[in-house]
């Protein structure tokens, strides 16, 4: 799979991404809906798992403070009370995915950040880089 990450380009991956060293997001084609679908742990500031994603939709939500929005390309992890986009996907076919936003913590509690130009992992910052993964996961770290 190939991930477009900021402006960071990851190439020739498997379909997961690994934050701070510890597996976070996995995507999967799902040949009964021929779409793309997201799999991911949602973790707090101290690293609890508090949510987890299962085929594009909650299938935990501890606090009961996430939702999903899924209009297929685009899938949406928005926080309830204030409908901030913490997690925004885009499916651009089977094997490319873009993800230009994000705002969430790694399973060690490390702020972990996206903008349309970089990803950012608490202060090591990433931008226009240009990755072949060699079959393993993406790792940001």
């Amino acid at each position: 799979m190939d991930f477009d990450i900021g402006s960071n380009q990851y190439r020739n991956a498997t379909n997961g991404i690994e934050i701070d060293g510890m597996a976070q997001l996995s995507f999967e084609h799902n040949r009964r809906y021929n779409e793309m679908m997201l799999r991911g742990l949602i973790f707090d500031q101290r690293g609890a798992l508090v949510a987890q994603i299962a085929e594009n939709s909650l299938c935990m939500n501890i606090q009961g403070e996430f939702e999903m929005q899924s209009e297929y390309p685009v899938v949406k992890l928005l926080r309830r009370e204030t409908e901030d986009v913490l997690l925004e996907v885009k499916f651009l076919d089977k094997d490319r995915v873009q993800i230009h936003k994000a705002r969430l913590y790694s399973g060690k509690g490390t702020p972990f950040e996206v903008t349309p130009t970089l990803w950012k992992l608490k202060d090591n910052t990433h931008s226009g880089e240009n990755v072949d993964c060699d079959e393993k996961p993406v790792s940001l770290k």
